[in-house]
């Protein structure tokens, strides 16, 4: 039976540290750059885009 890949997002960097948020987590999990680089090109983890987006002031008339 082959395994699914975990559906992660990264969350943002603070410091020297990543914040990947888990499915079944309230809190994001934070990694330094050595094992955010090894969850990148795993195949047991799979990166979604991140919904957290800053809104931008619109200048339209």
């Amino acid at each position: 039976m082959k395994k699914k890949p975990i559906k992660v997002r990264l969350i943002g960097k603070k410091g020297d540290s990543y914040q990947i948020q888990f499915p079944d987590l309230a809190i994001p999990v934070n990694v330094d750059e050595t094992v955010y680089q090894k969850m990148l090109h795993s195949k047991e983890y799979e990166f979604g885009h991140s919904f957290t987006k800053a809104k931008r002031p619109t200048y339209s008339a």
